[in-house]
């Protein structure tokens, strides 16, 4: 289990804006089969934006 965890997590440094896109691949197919909008799902990706951004900002400076 450390060592998918290690794996994602290196993918996420080197890639942090797919994580981003895969938030809203998993949330538009769960979307799909629930069948309305689900303003959760919309939150939660918009909190995944803005996490990777503020981590990238920090990673800047």
């Amino acid at each position: 289990m450390k060592a998918l965890f290690k794996k994602l997590n290196h993918f996420y440094d080197e890639h942090p804006y797919w994580s981003v896109f895969i938030a809203i691949a998993v949330s538009s197919i769960i979307g799909f089969f629930i069948g309305h909008p689900n303003y959760g799902m919309l939150f939660f990706i918009i909190v995944v934006f803005f996490v990777t951004w503020r981590r990238e900002e920090r990673k800047k400076r």
